[in-house]
């Protein structure tokens, strides 16, 4: 390829769409930046509307800085508009779509993809979440802990224990530790401290657990966590605080103590006995990977769709006063309404989306999903979903030999060694081409949670790259989160995994870590263009990654040294990156970088991560040699 194409690029930011959040049948105006000089004999906009190939001339407009914008018309008359850019140059016909410039054919999957009657849910750009599994962040009324109980449905035993006692659990016996919605109300200022916005919850239902997955009464809250008025009260301190908060809940299946399978076994002729999968003799029934005490829901029940997400469902009940959630997440979403022959997911998160947005349209919608999401993330489904696959789990593959499982396999796989940075790359690629890139803002982001290790655990508790780690997460597109307790160095420990209850002795914290994502907060909230900006990668090595956020004229620069060792100061071109002029200064550091005649001069890079913001000419750089 002609070093030169690399410079043709188009993102689906402001910088190149005249409306980012295009009404159907609006007309807009679509960019092409490329060099001025550039070869080329045409450039084409290539959309399939109604399934038909149709060419469009775009014409060459400004030229800015060495670039020339090249510019046509678009009018979108999809929900889903796809694109991509024929590039006709002397050397050849390229094609330009949103995983790059290659001369092969393009995939639709990997065309542009422009979304109409979309709204932008005003407050998420702006919001970094923090992750509460409420039995193990503080305990704030030890009334309702639950003292030496047994289930008269699986009999099982639960108690609560003093708080980070080590303890085993197992289906039989289940470990309390008496966390509650009054001790997350009390502790609302070290949130504050942090500066996060946004809570995720995970289930706060009634239920038996101290996961809470096994729901028992999607209807109320947990009488262990306060029930009903302890969460009114949380959501009123969180309003007068200006933070939004999401509820979890698990539509797949349920506990096996709800009310609805309880009449489902008694009687076969009830309504509840359609809502679950049993057998002919009715002795087994299907539940969640063979854990009997969640039995699967059955979405061929159109009772059970109305329960769950009809006008008066569970879905919309909490987000009206007085619980007044801002979301949702939904687990295991890539489960939800399948079963062998019976294959609903897209009429039964289709149906769930359409409640959610009627009820409350800035409502933020986004569920579980390990794996590849792209089908379920097309705007018409999830506004986002937890982004292991397109965003930590590459990270961490490149920062980490991975390791691999399924529930139920007892084998091994593990590498020995890391990822290739060229994979990494070529991995997150593919997921942000094959996604809306509205949809792409909107992915949840996250290093650690509930159902993995933490990031700090995974990475031995090597600093350096467990800072790099949260740089990356900070910078890359999506909506970036904290599980609790990550803030202030927490790993996982024998007998809670990463569940482990949050220490409020601070003279235990790592402070100077606390102190470093309180900046790293800090900075993407105020930061339009790490809200909003392009995703670009720059240059790439063994051990050395550079990629770019740019909106605007504003760039922002990260540089990712894996390595043991620093890496020598390095020239990097910039052309593609549309930069000839610029100085940057780094962030958390007090270190300059500039870039003259489209060449950046960056100094020796330390292992670990820099965050380079762009400044004003007033910075001179000394690493600069004539």
């Amino acid at each position: 390829m002609p070093s030169w194409m690399a410079s043709a690029v188009h993102f689906q930011t402001s910088d190149f769409l005249s409306n980012t959040y295009p009404k159907f049948d609006e007309e807009i105006e679509v960019r092409v930046r490329a060099p001025e000089n550039a070869p080329l004999k045409q450039l084409i906009l290539r959309t399939i509307p109604n399934g038909e190939q149709q060419f469009t001339t775009m014409q060459k407009s400004t030229v800015i800085d060495g670039y020339t914008l090249w510019i046509c018309r678009l009018r979108l008359r999809e929900a889903v508009n796809p694109y991509y850019f024929i590039l006709d140059s002397e050397s050849g016909i390229w094609y330009l779509d949103a995983f790059g410039v290659h001369q092969d054919l393009p995939l639709n999957s990997q065309a542009f993809k422009l979304l109409t009657d979309q709204e932008e849910i005003p407050w998420l750009p702006g919001s970094v979440f923090y992750q509460i599994f409420p039995d193990r962040f503080a305990n704030g009324d030890s009334s309702n802990d639950p003292i030496d109980e047994t289930d008269g449905v699986t009999g099982s035993f639960r108690s609560t224990y003093s708080w980070g006692q080590g303890v085993a659990s197992s289906r039989e016996h289940i470990a309390f530790y008496g966390g509650d919605l009054k001790g997350i109300q009390d502790h609302l200022d070290h949130l504050q401290e942090l500066g996060v916005n946004g809570i995720y919850l995970n289930p706060v239902f009634s239920a038996w657990t101290n996961h809470r997955y096994d729901v028992r009464d999607y209807f109320s809250v947990d009488s262990t966590l306060g029930g009903d008025e302890a969460l009114i009260s949380l959501v009123q301190n969180l309003k007068a605080r200006d933070m939004r908060y999401v509820l979890d809940i698990v539509p797949n299946h349920c506990g096996v103590g709800h009310p609805w399978f309880l009449k489902a076994r008694l009687d076969p002729d009830s309504e509840e006995a359609g809502f679950f999968y049993f057998d002919e003799k009715r002795e087994n029934y299907v539940s969640w990977m063979g854990f009997r005490a969640l039995p699967k829901l059955n979405f061929r029940s159109q009772e059970l769709r109305e329960r769950i997400f009809g006008q008066e469902g569970v879905f919309s009940y909490w987000l009206k006063p007085p619980f007044d959630a801002d979301g949702w997440r939904v687990d295991v979403g890539n489960m939800l309404g399948r079963q062998d022959a019976d294959q609903f997911s897209d009429l039964v998160i289709r149906g769930i989306r359409q409640t959610v947005k009627a009820t409350k349209p800035e409502a933020y919608l986004f569920a579980e999903n390990f794996y590849e999401a792209a089908s379920q993330l097309q705007g018409d489904q999830w506004d986002g979903v937890m982004n292991y696959m397109g965003f930590s789990a590459p990270l961490m593959a490149w920062l980490k030999a991975p390791s691999a499982g399924a529930i139920g396999w007892k084998g091994q796989l593990h590498s020995n060694a890391p990822w290739q940075t060229g994979s990494l790359v070529k991995s997150w690629m593919q997921h942000l081409a094959a996604i809306p890139w509205s949809i792409a803002l909107q992915q949840y982001n996250l290093l650690s949670g509930h159902d993995t290790p933490r990031v700090r655990t995974i990475l031995e508790g090597d600093e350096t790259l467990v800072r790099l780690a949260y740089m990356v997460l900070f910078t890359f597109p999506g909506v970036p989160s904290i599980f609790y307790g990550d803030e202030i160095g927490l790993v996982d420990q024998e007998n809670f995994g990463s569940r482990v209850c949050m220490p409020w002795d601070k003279a235990t914290w790592h402070q100077d870590f606390f102190s470093f994502l309180k900046q790293l907060v800090n900075l993407r909230k105020r930061n339009d263009t790490l809200a909003h900006g392009a995703f670009q990668i720059l240059y790439w090595e063994d051990d050395l990654l550079i990629y770019q956020r740019e909106l605007a004229g504003d760039h922002v620069l990260l540089t990712l040294n894996r390595s043991d060792a620093a890496i020598d100061a390095k020239n990097i071109f910039t052309s593609e990156a549309g930069i000839r002029t610029a100085y940057f200064r780094e962030f958390l550091g007090e270190r300059s970088a500039q870039v003259q005649n489209g060449i950046l001069y960056l100094p020796e890079l330390p292992r670990g991560g820099s965050i380079w913001l762009a400044a004003d000419g007033s910075y001179t750089s000394d690493i600069i040699e004539s």
